[in-house]
């Protein structure tokens, strides 16, 4: 929990203890003037009835009792017979739930009699009608300040940020860059989550628009080549030994606008797929697949190809179909840049606790150390003749961390590049 959540949480807990503590205080203090009443009305109605039982035994008639009973305003008095018939009482005036009694027996001329006398218990609470109203009007005015407090909290809290959040949101979409916003608690981390998502969304598109850009111009310089070789030959005025000279260059230029397409088109096709289908896979399995996919041709372009399995039977969780892309990406990387008679190729499979290792090595012209960090970015390219390449390695990389997985490059011990993949390894 954020520290101002905690405060808000911590302002609030103490209205409401306040709150809580005076209705208990009240509640307690109604309590016992109540039960102090009750106790002196019995009291004092005990000695009303000793005192209006005295005055009823010395009566001549029954019929006398009615005016010694109402001379008592501010009880209610009620006598009656030993098979509780009433005999007399108070006129106007009745009993009530809250009432206290007194019951007391006495004998008038040989026969039982009750005297029943009671008190409104809460007489002086309700006759004291202001303090009743001030009581009202201050527990009141705490909760409407409790209240309002928990509305501004409200406020404060969700919906001024999520307001300021969707205005952010109306002005991104008018085109306005998303700017730092110190919002507090959960939804500084959603706004700090979007705008890395845009980010990266952006980030993205830019790189898409370069890409195809670049192809672009990649193309239109063979294009306009087949086009003037196309022209010439069409205009017939040219020898039998140009025209197939002429022909033979615009194939060889069809077929680099074919491998620029191609390139581009297994990027797409990959970004339109991102789905990975894994399957477990052990290393023994993984060495024995290189070896029927690769050792074969290699050996027929004159490369060494060895295989090295120091994981014993380590397992990783992959797609086959992908990972196959990618280690056909990295080995005809390295066939392609192999300038010297010395052509070697070798991948070593290692493994700890945690994680198993890939590494592909080979003896080609390698990168400067200051490209090492970007022969994996989609527009990275060693020959300066091109703008577009490097497609292939950014398609292993977005693989292999929709693996869960990390590739990187460094100097190969020999003497050309070293393309290290880390897997999870199945516990």
């Amino acid at each position: 929990m954020t520290k101002d959540r905690k405060a808000n949480l911590v302002v609030i807990l103490l209205f409401l203890g306040v709150i809580i503590a005076f209705a208990y205080s009240y509640n307690a203090s109604v309590t016992t003037a109540v039960t102090d009443s009750a106790y002196n009305d019995e009291e004092s109605l005990k000695k009303y009835n000793n005192e209006i039982v005295e005055k009823l035994v010395n009566t001549d008639s029954i019929n006398e009792w009615s005016e010694i009973v109402e001379q008592y305003q501010d009880i209610v008095i009620v006598i009656e017979d030993s098979s509780n018939e009433v005999v007399t009482r108070s006129k106007d005036r009745n009993w009530s739930a809250l009432d206290v009694k007194v019951r007391t027996a006495f004998k008038y001329k040989n026969k039982a009699y009750m005297i029943v006398s009671s008190v409104y218990l809460l007489r002086d609470y309700t006759a004291d009608s202001k303090e009743l109203v001030k009581f009202i009007f201050v527990e009141f005015l705490i909760g409407l300040s409790a209240l309002i407090l928990l509305i501004f909290i409200i406020y404060t809290m969700m919906l001024r940020p999520y307001r300021e959040f969707y205005q952010l949101i109306e002005e991104y979409e008018r085109g306005k860059t998303l700017s730092k916003h110190h919002f507090r608690g959960y939804i500084g981390h959603v706004y700090d989550r979007f705008v890395s998502l845009t980010r990266n969304l952006e980030h993205q598109q830019q790189n898409q628009q370069r890409i195809i850009a670049s192809i672009s111009h990649d193309i239109k310089t063979p294009l306009t080549s087949i086009l003037g070789y196309a022209e010439r030959i069409k205009s017939g005025n040219i020898s039998e030994e140009k025209r197939l000279r002429y022909l033979n260059t615009v194939y060889e230029k069809a077929v680099e606008i074919q491998s620029l397409v191609d390139e581009f088109d297994e990027y797409l096709s990959y970004n339109l797929e991102k789905q990975v289908h894994t399957e477990k896979v052990d290393t023994p399995t993984l060495k024995r697949a290189l070896e029927h996919e690769y050792g074969a041709e290699l050996e027929m372009e004159g490369i060494a190809f060895r295989i090295s399995n120091n994981a014993e039977k380590a397992s990783v969780m992959i797609d086959r179909i992908k990972m196959r892309r990618v280690f056909g990406n990295i080995i005809g990387n390295s066939v392609k840049h192999m300038l010297t008679d010395d052509k070697r190729i070798e991948i070593t499979i290692n493994c700890d606790r945690d994680t198993v290792y890939i590494n592909v090595n080979d003896s080609g012209e390698g990168v400067e150390d200051e490209k090492l960090e970007i022969i994996f970015e989609p527009l990275y390219t060693s020959d300066e003749g091109r703008k577009v390449a490097g497609l292939g390695l950014a398609i292993c990389r977005d693989i292999v961390e929709s693996h869960g997985g990390r590739i990187y490059a460094k100097h190969s011990k020999l003497g050309g590049l070293e393309v290290c993949i880390e897997l999870n390894k199945v516990k």
